[in-house]
């Protein structure tokens, strides 16, 4: 009866062990860089005046490029767009990001000019090349399909790569679960950090008022102190030309200069011809 109470208590002091939960999938961060595209036309040869580009890896995620308003047939948007993938999605054959060329409109739907898929196994090879950081950036120029017909539509340009463990740490939405599967770098750039963005309290403008300006004090002690004879010399020279300019505007003056010209006599004005005249001059007094 103890073995089996000593049996009992063995049992109820050590529980049987969980099984270990099942181990988490590793995300990879994919990044596609949509270039540029050539040779861009519209049905019955219209000129495409404007066009973006729509890339997804999941149809639900899909990401769009700012639309060129300048290159026409030849837009240019260098946009960076990153996609949180599985590793069998790079090890698949078929597994592909789509990017889709279209030109906006004013009535209905935007026009597809062409589309084409990116399989990402040719570029970045291997997962395991991948996760090692091995695979750099790949550019390569692709051919734009009409998405009915299949007819050629221009190339679009575009640049692939897999980021290494540094930089998806660099990325701050690739460390969180509930970050979304695919965003453009463009909308991390705008969220600036917080130390930029640092708000400043009432009291410390406060505070900042009643200080010395530190940058006005920079720059004097950088341009040299200041020579203060030669600042009473120019002070002095300017007192002297001020009462330079009283004298002459004075009354006395005026007089003066009035008898100066009456001692010289008249001034001898010379008489000019008439036109019909002789040429000859005279000088009257």
């Amino acid at each position: 009866m103890s073995a089996g109470g000593r049996h009992r208590d063995d049992c109820s002091a050590s529980p049987p062990p969980s099984p270990s939960p099942p181990p988490s999938t590793l995300l990879q961060l994919l990044e596609v860089t949509v270039i540029s595209a050539q040779d861009l036309h519209r049905r019955l040869g219209r000129r495409v005046r404007a066009a973006y580009a729509v890339a997804w890896a999941d149809a639900a995620h899909k990401l769009r490029t700012g639309v060129d308003l300048a290159g026409g047939a030849d837009p240019t948007w260098n946009d960076r767009f990153l996609f949180r993938v599985e590793e069998a999605f790079l090890r698949s054959d078929t597994a592909a990001v789509t990017v889709e060329v279209r030109a906006p409109r004013r009535f209905g739907g935007d026009a597809v000019l062409g589309v084409t898929r990116i399989v990402v196994s040719t570029f970045v090879g291997s997962a395991s090349s991948s996760a090692r950081g091995t695979t750099g950036r790949q550019v390569a120029a692709l051919q734009l399909r009409r998405p009915r017909s299949l007819r050629p539509q221009g190339i679009v340009n575009v640049a692939v790569a897999v980021l290494d463990a540094t930089d998806a740490r660099a990325v701050p939405l690739c460390s969180s679960p509930d970050s979304p599967d695919a965003f453009s770098v463009k909308d991390l750039l705008v969220r600036r950090p917080g130390s930029l963005a640092r708000i400043v309290e009432v009291s410390e403008t406060e505070e900042a008022d009643d200080e010395p300006p530190a940058a006005a004090a920079a720059v004097v002690e950088h341009s040299g102190a200041m020579d203060t004879r030669g600042s009473a010399v120019e002070q002095r020279k300017l007192e002297l030309l001020l009462e330079k300019w009283k004298a002459d505007l004075s009354p006395d003056q005026q007089k003066e200069k009035a008898n100066s010209r009456r001692s010289s006599g008249p001034r001898r004005h010379r008489r000019r011809s008439s036109c019909f005249g002789g040429g000859s001059a005279e000088w009257e007094r």
